[in-house]
């Protein structure tokens, strides 16, 4: 797979990335990654600036946040919660993360110091630190990665799937804007490369660039929903030397129409079909090369994707059909391939989303001041991508799998125990 400029900020994604868990990997792997092989966050966390005041200062920040992180690897969903872990962490643990060390032993921070350090973070630097540190860890899955990659006859591209989520609970009860987070979401793999919040009175659109600026997308192929086809999107990623596969709806009105204008009746099928949590679903793609008259940057291909869903319970059906753009050329990607990409899209929300809703309790969560909605998501991501990077498949069982012992989550996170 490409490897990303060593210019960059955050390095390649996916040239560090375990292998897919859906590929043969048990939930919980076989083998124990050490601080050999795993890089220790501590060293990305010291270079997250503390945005307290230097008098009054009795717990370093980067203690707080690598004790905040590891309680968040083993379940804890509020400040109350990663205090309760902290204080019944023995203080070799203490030692090891850099706690304060006062009159022959080490002290633990308070609830609310973890609340009020997290809700003046710098939400930015955060997620760039952890960016990077999931950016440039090395396990002994990803060796393994690279020699099946190494076996192969070509390299396969890095797939970025871009979209956002609204933390529900930061929403006021009199209405307005919350919290809402972009991310950029590697496919197959399921890891967090980037987050960003989006600002008040701007829309996605807006921070697109600024989520994916920080990353080499040589060579990569981005994914997004109808909000992000626009020109301006395609030029910036033609600029990256990247490709992209979006969706159109009817917000692009003149596009929508000129891709439904297009003879389909010519073009060929390819179907797949699978069963499974009671439902039989079959997928259609056609694919045609986009005459001259399409005028959207760089297209080279237009893609019609149909499906057919049958409900085995109720034996209702159902059907949908959506009409896409991609840069990607024949040569590059196949109507197989192209289908591949725009189902990997909703991975963002069945393996990122989901699990910090579900798993984490994240829309019910009442942290609403300051940063800390953010930084909270931006820990779970650390802790969802973390665990995947280990090689574990369901979230929730390796949450369990975590909290069963102390050195877990440290190990996890390449912190020396």
């Amino acid at each position: 797979m490409p490897a990303l400029a060593s210019s960059s900020p955050i390095p390649a994604v996916l040239t560090h990335l375990a292998p897919d868990p859906s590929t043969g990997h048990s939930d919980i792997p076989d083998w124990s990654p050490t601080t050999n092989n795993v890089a220790d966050l501590r060293e990305r966390l010291a270079g997250v600036p503390d945005p307290r005041c230097r008098r009054g200062r009795r717990h370093p920040l980067a203690a707080i946040l690598a004790l905040a992180a590891a309680a968040v690897c083993t379940g804890a969903r509020s400040f109350t919660a990663i205090a309760e872990w902290a204080a019944d962490a023995p203080g070799w643990v203490l030692e090891v993360v850099g706690a304060r060390h006062r009159h022959d032993r080490y002290l633990v921070p308070e609830e609310a110091t973890f609340r009020r350090v997290l809700q003046a973070v710098d939400g930015d630097a955060l997620d760039t630190a952890i960016s990077t540190w999931l950016a440039t860890r090395h396990t002994t899955s990803t060796q393994q990665a690279h020699q099946r990659a190494d076996s192969q006859t070509g390299p396969a591209s890095t797939v970025i799937a871009v979209d956002g989520k609204s933390v529900r609970g930061t929403f006021a009860r009199t209405g307005g804007a919350g919290v809402h987070l972009l991310a950029a979401f590697i496919h197959g793999h399921g890891t967090v490369a980037a987050q960003r919040q989006v600002g008040d009175k701007t829309s996605e659109i807006a921070w697109f660039a600024p989520l994916l600026d920080p990353l080499d997308l040589t060579g990569a192929v981005v994914t997004a929903d109808a909000l992000h086809t626009v020109a301006a999107h395609a030029r910036y990623l033609h600029r990256r030397d990247a490709d992209y596969v979006f969706t159109v709806k009817e917000n692009q009105h003149r596009l929508y129409a000129q891709l439904d204008a297009l003879p389909w009746h010519t073009a060929p099928v390819h179907t797949t079909s699978d069963t499974g949590h009671g439902r039989s679903e079959r997928r259609t793609i056609q694919v045609l090369p986009l005459p001259e008259t399409v005028t959207f940057p760089f297209a080279q291909q237009a893609f019609l994707i149909e499906r057919y869903v049958t409900d085995h319970a109720t034996g209702a059906r159902s059907a949908i059909a959506a009409l896409g753009i991609t840069s990607l050329t024949p040569c590059q990607a196949d109507p197989p391939s192209i289908a591949s990409h725009v189902r990997g899209q909703w991975e963002i929300e069945n393996r990122l989303h989901w699990v910090r809703d579900v798993t984490y309790g994240e829309d019910a969560s009442r942290v609403r001041t300051g940063t800390a909605p953010r930084v909270m998501a931006s820990l779970r991501n650390l802790a969802i991508s973390a665990l995947r990077l280990a090689g574990h498949a369901n979230i929730a069982k390796a949450l369990r799998h975590m909290a069963r012992d102390i050195t877990r989550p440290l190990t996890l996170l390449g912190i020396q125990s």
